[in-house]
């Protein structure tokens, strides 16, 4: 029986902030606690702006949290969906987790995911423009996706 979710996240200001080059607050431990608990999880990223985008990947060791670490030239619907293909045996449901609603959310929409908007940091006053840009529930901090119970086994 299928019950693993896949849950793509967006790196840059989801996961680790490169303005103060760390991790967000909760980011490791609630990686490990999806981890643990048979999720599949992607981190999707860009080389867009940030030509060492790699380097800080393996630097910090992320293989070990996520399955697969995708890094595009730019984002986009094509590529989210193409993962979700990869994985289409093995999941239920998909989950896109990002701080940009033009972007993450907007591409997770597109591919009729589930969206979770990370409102905090640089793109926090950035609100949806139109149907595609809404995600389907809304976050201030990592924690919080552990209260989501459709996320748990």
């Amino acid at each position: 029986m299928i019950k693993n979710k896949l849950i793509i996240f967006d790196f840059l200001r989801t996961v680790y902030d490169p303005d103060k080059k760390t991790f967000l607050e909760d980011a490791l431990s609630v990686l490990k606690k999806l981890k643990n608990e048979g999720n599949i999880l992607i981190l999707y990223t860009s080389k867009e702006g940030d030509k060492n985008r790699k380097e800080v990947l393996d630097e910090n060791n992320l293989e070990k949290y996520f399955d697969e670490i995708y890094i595009t030239e730019k984002k986009n619907s094509e590529t989210m969906n193409s993962i979700k293909e990869k994985y289409a045996k093995a999941v239920e449901d998909v989950f896109v987790i990002g701080d940009r609603v033009e972007s993450e959310i907007f591409f997770g929409n597109e591919n009729n995911f589930q969206t979770i908007w990370l409102k905090k940091g640089k793109y926090r006053n950035n609100c949806p423009e139109n149907k595609k840009e809404k995600p389907n529930f809304l976050i201030y901090g990592l924690k919080e996706l552990l209260k989501f119970n459709f996320l748990k086994q």
